[in-house]
């Protein structure tokens, strides 16, 4: 419970006929990670005589045909039509049920000429109306296109069939900066006077005004009179396709935009109505072609001879009975399995991948854990104590009961509807549930309700507390109290974790670490405890022997972990800060809104109102980052920080990860 999975290594080796059906099943069980023994196999003497497995022939094709149902399946949801805000939070509270089809398990050629006849079909339809779509994105931009070259041009008054190069000329139209006007003018008639330049009237872009120009000139001045125009900032417009007016050129340009934006629209509508024939059906052999490209290219992290594969995998220590059962039932005992425990030189390089186990209340709490590190295979799994903790010291920072009512039903409904799709929300969801009742409880019993909501506007004095509030631990009556109590739910939750820093490093033989990273300071703790039952003699007993053990462990300089651990100490004076934070805001919306509503007739009831909501959400969106910060620090930083070493891989089981599908039994 307190510490990971034990794991077992399997080193199996069998004929090459009784492989893939010992993959399938052990693919669909999910209890094995399966270890790649491609560079050792050629790196290590110990394998001589293996060869690296080759892919099943079939691999290449299964994943070609999966990358093609993938692009179809891209293709058919980009022409979905966007969820409104109320869809995507209905989607959150109430997903769609998927109901998964049952599917045989057929052999790979077999799946990959189904699959290549169904996505044959489609993609037979799809493919002209993809190119059609394609064909009016280059409609537009040639439509677009010309719609801005006639707008930048329409204060000229001709047709633009004339502005083309003839045999002896060349026409350069365009916008310049109105400031680089004269300078342009000035430096194009030092190159030749053969040149007539015609002004358009001026427009504005982005705080700059343009001036649209015609230029025509002899052929042989064109290149140095545009290096002009380039360096003074000149926007070239291409005419050479035009012909036609402005005002012709744009009607027609926007009429033609139409047809095409029209026309788009009824492809996307002829790719929706596709999609309602066919996404059922190809998200259903989507999946059967991922979870068959999993196996199909699980061989190559095998080894192999003319007649046999080899593999090794890790399991779960309880697990390893059904896994060999299911092996030698599968090979008709035509199979070699040897049993290992993880080596000395495996743990200490983290080679040993980690299954947490937990119980059901702990679970959630994996994902912050392996947020911060996944335990080391040695290490004390610290989930249980962050399950119990982390909920209660976000509870004891918020420390509002209808902030907590509000988070409790938010996690609620992310268990009970998108949690019922996704693990991930799920497990959000648990803990969400968790911290709003802390919250709940905590509120109630320090004074927090909205601030002083029910004090002040509904018992008329806000000096008075609720009748659920302890009064030793009123927040803003006895903030000291809270103060102490907070130090002392931080001293029981370091010396926890000093516990487990001392089984742990006498497991290890880490003799001076135990000294002075963790016995040391609860030898301290023991020497204040006997300053103040038994007096001053007891006490320098003890701490003399606390020092010692920190000279012995950490040297004379071990003796400056002391100002460490009294700052780890204080930091869970974090909790009454943001308590009485909480609490501050909460009060001052309330006395806001109080004043503005008696400020003003009428007016100041609204802007009371807008007032108290919008600080009293702010409140609780702050607050609540704020708090499950903190909390996750008092964690991350204090606790782990006194045992806890991580690092290592989590372990992966090859599991077939089915939603649309199951195998018919």
């Amino acid at each position: 419970m307190f510490r990971p999975a034990r794991m077992q290594k399997l080193s199996i080796v069998t004929l090459n006929q009784y492989a893939k059906p010992v993959v399938n099943v052990l693919h669909e069980r999910g209890v094995i990670q399966i270890e790649d023994l491609s560079d050792e196999i050629q790196e290590n003497e110990y394998y001589s005589g293996l060869d690296v497995s080759k892919q099943d022939p079939v691999a290449s094709r299964i994943a070609s045909l999966s990358m093609k149902c993938n692009n179809i399946l891209d293709t058919l949801k980009s022409a979905e039509q966007s969820q409104s805000m109320v869809d995507v939070v209905k989607g959150f509270i109430s997903p769609k049920k998927i109901n998964s089809k049952e599917v045989e398990d057929i052999p790979s050629e077999e799946l990959a000429d189904k699959a290549e006849e169904i996505i044959s079909k489609v993609d037979a339809v799809l493919s002209p109306i993809e190119s059609r779509i394609n064909e009016i994105g280059t409609e537009e931009t040639k439509y677009n296109d010309s719609l801005n070259v006639a707008t930048q041009l329409k204060s000229f008054d001709i047709d633009f069939a004339y502005l083309q190069d003839t045999k002896y000329t060349k026409v350069i139209s365009g916008k310049l900066p109105a400031e680089h006007l004269a300078d342009a003018k000035s430096q194009i008639e030092e190159i030749s006077e053969q040149v007539a330049i015609f002004e358009g009237s001026k427009t504005s872009s982005s705080d700059v005004t343009y001036i649209p120009l015609i230029i025509v000139c002899a052929n042989e001045f064109e290149e140095n009179i545009s290096g002009v125009l380039r360096r003074l900032e000149f926007e070239k417009l291409d005419v050479s396709n035009l012909s036609g007016k402005s005002n012709e050129i744009i009607e027609a340009s926007k009429s033609k935009l139409d047809e095409c934006k029209n026309e788009r629209k009824q492809c996307l509508k002829d790719i929706r109505e596709v999609g309602q024939r066919s996404k059922e059906t190809l998200l259903v052999l989507n999946e059967e072609l991922e979870l068959e490209k999993e196996r199909t290219e699980i061989y190559s992290y095998f080894g192999e001879t003319g007649t046999t594969k080899m593999f090794k995998a890790w399991v779960v220590k309880d697990d390893v009975e059904e896994t060999l059962s299911i092996i030698d039932e599968l090979t008709d005992g035509h199979s070699i399995i040897e049993v290992e425990d993880p080596s000395e030189e495996e743990i200490d390089n983290n080679k040993v991948p980690v299954k947490q186990q937990n119980p059901g209340f702990a679970k959630p709490y994996e994902l912050l854990v392996t947020m911060y590190s996944t335990p080391n295979y040695r290490d004390i799994d610290p989930t249980i104590i962050m399950a119990i903790c982390f909920p209660f010291f976000f509870g004891y920072c918020l420390t509002d009961a209808f902030y907590g009512i509000i988070l409790t039903i938010v996690g609620f409904l992310l268990y009970r509807g998108i949690g019922k799709v996704n693990k991930t929300y799920k497990s959000f969801g648990v803990i969400l549930v968790q911290m709003g009742l802390w919250t709940v409880l905590l509120g109630l019993l320090t004074g927090g309700f909205i601030g002083d909501f029910i004090p002040r506007f509904i018992m008329g004095d806000p000096n008075l507390a609720l009748p659920t509030v302890i009064p030793d631990i009123n927040a803003f009556a006895h903030p000291e109290n809270i103060l102490i109590l907070a130090i002392i739910i931080g001293l029981i939750h370091l010396n926890i974790a000093f516990i487990f820093g001392i089984i742990d490093n006498y497991k290890k033989h880490n003799i001076k670490e135990l000294c002075s990273g963790q016995l040391s300071w609860i030898m301290i703790e023991l020497s204040i405890v006997a300053y103040l039952v038994a007096g001053m003699v007891p006490f320098a007993v003890v701490f003399i022997i606390a020092l010692l053990l920190l000279l012995y462990g950490s040297g004379p300089m071990g003796v400056m972990d002391v100002f460490g651990f009294l700052g780890d100490v204080l930091s869970y004076s974090r909790l009454l800060a943001l308590c009485l934070s909480t609490g501050g805001i909460g009060m001052t919306a309330n006395l806001l809104g109080q004043l503005l509503a008696g400020a003003v007739p009428y007016v100041g009831i609204v802007l009371g109102v807008i007032v108290f909501l919008g600080v009293h959400l702010f409140n609780i969106a702050f607050q609540s980052m704020g708090a499950a910060i903190h909390s996750l620090r008092l964690h991350f930083v204090e606790f782990f920080g006194n045992f806890y070493t991580g690092e290592s891989e989590s372990f992966e089981p090859f599991k077939a990860e089915r939603t649309y599908t199951k195998i018919k039994k």
